[in-house]
């Protein structure tokens, strides 16, 4: 017997991470009572024409920042609301699915001028023995399967958000992603994601090109000025070919009891230079992975995370003479022979650990996160995130949270010259406390 399936859904940002484990084959049970979304399916599933799911989160967040070093880029007390939109289209029969989805980002306040972003966009088959293969616009199987220290926090979840950044005047670059830094997930590939055997699980995805963003309209899908959005990182308007991305995971226990999850993920393809003031600037290769460990007792959950970005995407051209130090008052430009990368360079490290703990209708957190980007062998960039949260789930539609994040960056000479000669922040030395309180809502 063969039937359809469309689905809408609305998840807040704080649950991006988990809005792939969401079942559409069924909806959970396990608290009394349906939501919104939920009484919608059910009458149009009575009517025998449609089986339609709508439903979701939004994210409501009101945060101060308070900060050493200030800048007027950024703002002191921020308010905003977040969500994702999901569509998701499924035609099934004798065991064997083929759809679509798509999902679009919708940001006021921390996002500068609120308007929904299309992150994803791909044709799926999928099926109980081969898993799910898709097509188009999706996340490369490394990131699928990646596992950081951001797992299982609560609240606005901290570094794993990945919105600290846009409002902290950040010490040159020292604050990278949670996982993979140059993770491609919005250019257009072939992911293969296999079923659960035995406890294990695997992942393969192909991306052709990075620049394949049209629908997006990131800084990749074309070549800009290079005093607007360059990076030490080699050149944000740089992009990768052929990149290869893979994943194997193993899981065993019993979520009511001890459970653990390892994974390993890994990306290496082409990275390609932009082609800038008539200069074409070289760069790495992508070449990275990631390590993760998940642990459960019962109410108790823990996950761990190394990622290592290799040198990928960096600028293979460096410094002719020793920069000697910065000087605030000097204008430095990528010209310049003392201003450039050195042998060493990499393209940064990141370890991360967050623990979780459940009582009742409580749910407690804390996690942290080390970043190490080097601009030569012995010189530096570094940044230290602790995040403390509690989060307090009154029923399926409402939950309130606080939260608390610790904040220090430190980098060298070297990096806040290179950053300064980019058009970007040069603070050397900084710190900032973070204080939130915000809602998420069901539907």
């Amino acid at each position: 017997m063969c039937y359809k399936r469309v689905v809408f859904v609305l998840i807040g940002v704080c649950t991006e991470c988990y809005a792939a484990t969401r079942d559409f084959e069924g909806i959970d049970q396990q608290d009394e009572g349906l939501l919104i979304g939920e009484h919608i399916a059910d009458k149009l599933r009575e009517s025998g024409n449609i089986d339609l799911y709508f439903g979701g989160e939004l994210h409501l967040t009101s945060m101060l920042i308070n900060q050493d070093q200030k800048s007027d880029k950024y703002e002191n007390a921020v308010t905003s609301l977040q969500g994702d939109i999901e569509l998701r289209y499924l035609k099934k029969c004798s065991g064997y699915g083929l759809g679509f989805e798509m999902k679009a980002k919708a940001n006021s306040g921390i996002l500068k001028y609120g308007s929904p972003i299309l992150r994803t966009s791909f044709l799926f088959f999928e099926s109980d023995k081969i898993g799910t293969i898709k097509f188009g616009y999706t996340n490369t199987a490394g990131d699928s399967l990646s596992i950081c220290g951001d797992k299982f926090l609560v609240g606005y979840t901290g570094a794993g958000s990945g919105n600290l950044r846009l409002f902290y005047n950040n010490s040159a670059g020292s604050i990278i992603d949670t996982c993979f830094t140059y993770d491609d997930s919005k250019a257009a590939k072939i992911a293969w994601l296999s079923p659960t055997v035995s406890g294990f699980s695997a992942g393969l995805s192909f991306t052709f090109d990075s620049r394949d963003a049209a629908l997006f309209k990131t800084y990749r899908n074309k070549l800009v000025n290079l005093h607007e959005k360059s990076d030490f990182n080699g050149m944000l308007a740089s992009y990768s070919k052929n990149v290869v991305s893979a994943g194997l995971a193993y899981e065993f226990g019993s979520p009511d009891d001890l459970n653990a999850k390892l994974s390993v993920a890994t990306w290496f393809g082409k990275g390609e230079p932009a082609f800038l003031y008539n200069t074409n600037v070289k760069v790495h290769n992508v070449n990275a992975y990631n390590i993760g460990f998940i642990i459960g007792y019962k109410k108790f959950n823990a996950s761990f995370g190394y990622t290592d970005n290799g040198k990928s995407m960096m600028s293979r051209s460096y410094a002719t003479h020793d920069i000697g130090g910065f000087d605030e008052s000097v204008d430095y430009q990528l010209t310049d022979t003392s201003v450039g990368l050195m042998a060493g360079a990499d393209a940064g490290k990141l370890y991360s650990a967050g623990i979780a703990y459940s009582f009742g209708k409580m749910t407690v957190s804390a996690g942290y996160f080390k970043s190490v980007v080097k601009f030569s062998d012995k010189e530096k960039a570094k940044a230290n995130i602790i995040s403390l949260a509690a989060e307090y789930k009154f029923d399926r539609v409402l939950r309130m949270y606080v939260e608390y994040d610790r904040i220090n960056t430190d980098s060298c000479d070297r990096a806040r010259a290179y950053k300064k000669a980019c058009d970007l922040s040069s603070t050397g030395k900084n710190s900032a406390n973070i204080f939130m309180v915000g809602s998420k809502i069901n539907f």
